[in-house]
């Protein structure tokens, strides 16, 4: 991945594939690394690559599953931790009720 122009046409045809979760290029070493879920299928995205991109190795280095719902938790703790630095906590004064009128014998009474 010496060019710009590959690097795109990679990350193109990566990012088509299902299951993929995030995608990261380095090309001072030229590799890619993507991290998917349990619905990406390897064979068929290297297969992908080898046909759309012929003169170039595609090499698997490591698979390893990731856990979805781990990643969404993480993401969840970090954006409720954002929205806490955003808002200010907010004091509200006590709810004041409103006076009520109590009936008897048939006259109206304030209390």
């Amino acid at each position: 991945m010496v060019d710009e122009k590959k690097k795109s046409k990679v990350m193109q045809i990566i990012s088509k594939q299902c299951g993929i979760l995030s995608i990261t290029a380095d090309t001072e070493k030229g590799k890619v690394t993507v991290v998917g879920n349990d619905r990406m299928d390897i064979t068929d995205l290297t297969t992908v690559l080898r046909k759309k991109m012929p003169h170039t190795y595609v090499i698997i280095d490591t698979v390893t599953q990731v856990d979805e719902k781990k990643e969404k938790e993480k993401d969840r703790k970090k954006l409720e931790e954002e929205c806490k630095n955003l808002w200010p906590n907010i004091i509200y004064p006590p709810y004041q009720y409103p006076p009520y009128m109590v009936e008897s014998s048939g006259q109206c009474c304030q209390m």
